[in-house]
This record gives structure tokens, sequence and C-alpha cells, in this order.
């Protein structure tokens, strides 16, 4: 049952219901119970995000959700003018919030009592910390020592809890205001100095692009919601406001308002304001419009302006400069140059990009400053440029702003319909670390002369036992294409062009370094000749601009590739998949060194010397023995496993002096692994290679031929640190 509203405190939401953010406000209230883990954690997000809700959500729970844990909120504003009068307000309400805690009185918090209430309705046992915290309120600390003061009075719960002998959770939020405030650095430089004792924890809410002094922190971040988590917020909004929502609608809010929450109920507020039901796109580009200029989102971004550039005399140039950086190529600009276009000095420009920046108005993580690609930022933009050049009313500025949204609006839901159905190339390739797989998996051209028109569980079975396998690089680093090729862009969605950059090998030599350039191909039967062409030639032009010396094309289409296709991807030195092919290739992936359900695995480590290596190998033999393997291929298993453990020991200077061993009996072979920490045999081999001495000549190559010789395959694999070496015996099981 849903608590009712008077249950609420500070939130705003339903206590336990809070729509899109469950997962995170679960996690947050976990760990401010339970005090463990790290006891300083920033919880960082975007404008708008929710972060500051889901701050007041978690205090709310801990007041009245349990008793052993003070809760305590506290958010900077720009109203306290000095960072002085904000550390005095933060010591009386952690007065009045620990009183209503331990009188279990929230209702205490809305009414505002003086000190001398707060002191005579304290429990008796409290009195002692109540009264010192008293007279720091009253008192305001040393007029001469302002940074004394506010760190004396951040530190006031901390001193609390000892003498109280309780624990206490802090929320302090809103740390990206305190640069409104007259000597606001010293706040926030004080504030996150403060280390709670053990059981205590706080929590430093602010804009993820504000630059925290001190550390290190926990960090906890607020994504912006997606759509389907941004549509559940905006239908329970509507629901609390009474304003009746179409799911289409829902969706297209949490679109357009790029996942902030504080936008979604300041659009649908002004439905409720003007008694607009939402039931169509039309409906809310009307609530839109209005939303802009006059309305709460106009409202936000104007006082954000005047907060950044309290000269009042440059807001609307600030405007208008900002407006004019807005276009079809979306134009950067020189910092500096916004600077002489206002007349600022140095200083008061660092002030109002820093603000800028924070606010995510501008971006300048790219070096030119650039307009953040923001519907609602943007569109407000161009509305006061056109009001305030006086090229339109009011009236006409808010039409042209709701035809905006209409045009953009099938489009901007298209895209996003696109983006929730890519296949995430991007994470996929990130997991890409040398797994060897079946080729079939990976290549359309095996899989559809084998297994087309098989089920999937007859694919699986079948891929367990195809010996034709293919090696994935290592891949370091995957991003959208574009991000490489900032051209490309034109040509697709971020999220189904990806480029992977690795390498072939654990030696990291630049010979083996490559890029993988994936791409998610449109078509609803076997990819043609013409498509893959055109998207080969995409692909490669995209290559040569990113400066790509050595890359290889992987193309994965719905219903994979028609023959002439595929003679065109091999032509190109490409790869081709199906959608069917990724989902086992993922399984493949994610499943990393797991072991077959046929199979299974024994572990055993061992020290390096003391022939150590005998032990290992009467182990493996009464392993084997159970298994019923013939007496000779038990022979020639021991053996090479000696041979391994003697590579590893004589040659690996292992820092651990260990042995790693894993033995996988499969129905019809055994798979042994060896590895150990310590130098690289690939490395060594490959040195005396160079060197012109052949391997077989010394006893590190007599080993290794005679371990080929007694197993069906061996491989010596680099590791980060150290040799990995995998030996197969295939045989019949007597």
């Amino acid at each position: 049952m849903t608590p009712k509203r008077e249950k609420h405190i500070i939130s705003r939401v339903n206590v336990g219901d809070f729509s899109g953010r469950t997962a995170e406000a679960e996690r947050l209230y976990l760990q401010a119970v339970s005090g463990g883990g790290n006891s300083r954690v920033r919880v960082a997000g975007a404008p708008g995000a929710g972060t500051s809700e889901l701050l007041r959500h978690t205090f709310d729970r801990l007041f009245l959700g349990q008793r052993f844990v003070i809760p305590f909120y506290f958010a900077v504003g720009a109203d306290d003018r000095t960072a002085r009068d904000a550390a005095a307000r933060f010591v009386y309400e952690f007065l009045l919030q620990a009183v209503a805690f331990r009188t279990n009185d929230p209702q205490m918090i809305g009414a505002s009592p003086d000190i001398c209430e707060l002191q005579k309705t304290a429990p008796l046992p409290d009195a002692g910390w109540v009264n010192s915290l008293c007279e720091v309120c009253e008192t305001n600390g040393p007029l001469n020592d302002e940074k004394a003061f506010i760190r004396s009075a951040l530190a006031a719960p901390l001193r609390a809890a000892a003498e109280g002998r309780f624990r206490v959770c802090l929320f302090i939020d809103d740390l990206h205001e305190a640069a409104a405030l007259q000597s606001g650095q010293s706040f926030l430089e004080q504030a996150v100095r403060i280390m709670p004792p053990a059981g205590s924890i706080v929590f430093f809410g602010s804009r993820r692009r504000l630059r925290l002094p001190g550390g290190p922190f926990q960090t906890f971040p607020i994504e912006p919601l997606g759509r389907e988590a941004g549509a559940k917020v905006a239908t329970s909004i509507a629901a609390e406001l009474e304003v009746d929502i179409d799911s289409s609608v829902a969706d297209l809010l949490a679109v357009q308002s790029g996942g902030s929450v504080r936008s979604v109920r300041s659009i649908i507020s002004g439905a409720q304001e003007e008694n607009i039901p939402l039931r169509s796109y039309r409906d809310i580009s009307r609530v839109y419009a209005g939303q802009l200029i006059n309305g709460g989102v106009g409202e936000y971004f104007n006082d954000l302006f005047a907060r950044a550039l309290p000269d009042r005399a440059k807001l609307q140039p600030l405007v208008m400069a900002l407006s004019s950086a807005v276009g079809e190529s979306d134009s950067t600009f020189a910092v500096s140059a916004l600077g002489d276009r206002l007349g600022l000095n140095d200083l008061e420009l660092a002030r109002l990009v820093e603000h800028l920046s924070v606010a995510e108005v501008i971006d300048i993580s790219g070096g030119p400053a650039c307009v953040s690609p923001n519907n609602l930022l943007r569109d407000h933009l161009a509305a006061r440029r056109e009001v305030d050049s006086g090229d339109a009313t009011a009236a006409s500025a808010g039409a042209s702003a709701a035809v905006r949204f209409l045009k953009r609006a099938p489009l901007s839901m298209a895209r996003d319909y696109r983006r929730s159905a890519a296949i995430g190339l991007q994470e996929l390739l990130s997991q890409f670390d040398l797994h060897e797989v079946p080729r079939a998996a990976l290549d359309y051209r095996f899989f559809r002369d084998r297994y087309k028109g098989l089920s999937d569980d007859e694919i699986r079975s079948a891929l367990n036992d195809d010996e034709d396998r293919i090696t994935l690089p290592q891949i370091v680093r995957a991003e959208p294409l574009s991000s490489f090729a900032p051209a490309f862009a034109a040509e697709s969605e971020p999220e189904r062009a990806v480029a992977g950059v690795g390498f072939t090998d654990r030696a990291y030599l630049d010979d083996d370094q490559i890029v993988w350039i994936a791409a998610e191909l449109d078509s609803k039967l076997e990819a043609d000749v013409d498509l893959v062409r055109e998207w080969c030639d995409r692909l490669d032009n995209a290559a040569r601009e990113a400066n790509f010396d050595s890359y290889r094309i992987w193309l994965v289409a719905p219903e994979g590739f028609s023959p002439g296709a595929i003679e065109i991807l091999a032509e190109r030195g490409g790869i081709g998949s199906s959608r069917r092919q990724l989902d086992l290739l993922r399984e493949a992936v994610r499943g990393g060194e797991a072991v077959p359900p046929d199979a299974q695995e024994f572990e055993i480590v061992i020290p390096v010397g003391g022939e150590s290596e005998l032990i290992a190998a009467h182990a493996l033999e009464e392993i084997a023995r159970r298994h019923d393997y013939p007496v000779k291929a038990i022979n020639q298993i021991k053996t090479a496993l000696v041979e391994a453990c003697i590579n590893a020991a004589e040659h690996g200077l292992s820092p651990d002096g260990k042995i790693y061993q894993k033995f996988a009996f499969h129905r019809d072979r055994l798979v042994i692994t060896v590895s150990n920490r310590g130098l690289r045999l690939a490395d060594k081999m490959r040195e005396s290679a160079d060197e012109e001495a052949p391997p077989a000549e010394t006893r590190r190559g007599w080993g290794l031929n005679l371990m080929r010789s007694l197993m069906d395959d061996v491989r010596v694999e680099a590791v980060d640190d150290g040799t990995r070496i995998v030996m197969t015996k295939v045989l019949t099981v007597a």
C-alpha cells in the first residue's frame, strides 16, 4: 500500500514509490542504514535529473523507517548570501531535525521552532549536546574568523554524535550553489573535509560537472532517466496533479526533456494550470510553448543566467551570444570571445564559464565551447532571441517554438526507438578479450552453411563441439565511430556504429594493434551486395578520417548476408554476423572461461620448487582414473603437466611463488591450463627468435616440443602479468 502523503517530510514523492529511481533509492537507503563501506559518498547528477529528490526521499525513509541512525538533510541555497549564513543555518537545521527525530515528531521540521523551544523539547538524555549546539546557533561564532566558524559549524553534527553516542547520516546537497555565496569556496572546502566516525556516513549532492576539492569519494552517479523510466515519472506526476496523459505523450516528454524530472514536472504543472489534457503531441506542444518564456522552464533558465551573470545589463547580450552559437552545424566558439562580447574581465569570465558549465548550458570539455544539446535550453534561447531582438512578440515566438517542437517530435521518438532497439555493439566490443570462439558464432559464411535452420539448443550443442575457432581481439576502448571521425555523425546513430581499439595479442606490440569497426545495418532480408558495398565504403571513409592504420570491418544485419554480400565483405577483409549469431557470441564472450555443461573442472595451486609438480601430477592421475581415462593417455598427460610446471618454475620468476592449474574434463577431451605470474614466456620466445636462437635448442624449447608431442594442442598465451599454457588432449574414453 502506498503511504499517505502526510507521511512526507521533505520529499515530494510517495515514500516507497520513487518512480524511475527505485534501484538507486534502495541502494542509497541500504548504504545509509548500514554505515558500511566508504563513509564519504558523492551523489552527482545532471541538472534536473532528480538527485536532490533522491536524497530527500532517502532522508524521509530513514526518518520514518528506523530509529538508530539520525538523518540530516541540508541544501546550500543562494538565499543564504554568505558562507557564514549557510553554516549558521546548517547548525540550526541539524539541531531541528535531530530533535524532531529523537522525539519522533516530523511535524516539528515544518514548524521551525526557535532555539529556546528546541532546548525545552529535546529529551533529557540529549540535553548536553543540544545545549552545545544551541550556543553555536545563538553566538554565530567569532566575527573575525569566518573560516574557523564554518569549520566548527559543519563539524557540529559529528561532535553531537560523539557526545550523544549515536550514528548520523548527513546529506549535504546542492554544493554547486556554494559558488553564489560570498566566501562560498570556503564553505565548499570545509564541507568536503567532513570525516564521519565509524558507522556514520555523509552524502555530498551536487551537479556532476562540479569539481569537488579533496577526496577520495565513492561516486554514486545519477544518470538522466531514459525513455521508459522517464515516462513512468511523467505518468506518476500527471496522476499526482490529476492531468490526463497518454502513454505516447509521456514517452515524448521523457525524450524531449532529456530525462529532466524538474522539466517534466514543470510542463505537466503548466498543463494543469491551463486545464489542457495531454492526449497528443499537439496538446503538449501548446503547453511547451507557454513554458519556454513565461512558464516554469523559462523561469528556471532566466534565474540560471541571472545567477551566472549578476550584471543584469549583460543578460540580454549573453542570451544573444549563446543563441547565435546554436545552429545546424552546432558551432563552437572560443570562451575568450564570449568574454570580449560581454566586456568581462578574466575573473568574471571564469566565474561565468564555471557556472554555465556546471549547469550544463555549455560544454567546454572538447577545448572550444559549444552550447549543450539540450532541447529545452536551445528552444528557450531561440524564443528569447526572437523576443529580445524585437523580431517577434512573445505570442509569435511561442508559436514558432510549438511548431519546432512538433516538427522535431516524430524524429526524436524514431531516433530513440532505434537507439533502444540497437544491439549494444559498444558494450559487446568492450568485452572482447582474446576469447577463442567458434568461427560460426561470428562469421555468417560458416553459420549459414552449417547451422541455419537448426534450433537454438541444437546450435549451442553443435558450437560446443565445433573445433573451427577464431580468436577475438582484446579491445582496450570502444567508442561511437563518430567520436573518432566526426563527419560520420551524419551517417548513423552513435549506438549503431562503433570503433573498438585494441590488440590481437597480449604482447601489446605496434604490429598487433588493430581497430574493429562494427556497424548495425537495417535489412528485412539478408543484406544484399549494394547495401554491404555502400556501408563498407562509408566505414572505409571514416577509417581514413580517423587515421586508422589497421582495421577490420564487422557488419551485423538482422537476417545475415546474401552470398554475394559475403564475397564483398571477404574482399574487404571484413566479417558479417546475423542478429542470431550476435546472441550466441554474447553468451560466449560473457561466459569467458566458463566450463561447458558436459565438463567437470578441478583447480589446484602448488608452490614453485620442491618437486611439487609431482604432487599435481599425482592428483591429476587420480582424477583421470575416476573418469576411466586410458593408462597410456594418463601417462602422457602427466608428463606434459610436469613439463609445463617446470617451465613456469624455471622461467617465470614468479613474485608469489605459485603455479595455478585447472583441469577441465570434457566428454571427449581434457583441457589443462597452467598459469603463473612473472615474466611472460611468449616474450622470451620472441626475444629468442629475434636473436636467432632456436627455442628448440634451449631447455624451454625442448620442454615445449615435448608437450606438443604428447598433447593434441598446446598454446602459450601471454597474460598481463605472466604466462598461461593451455594443453588439450583429445581421447576416446575406455
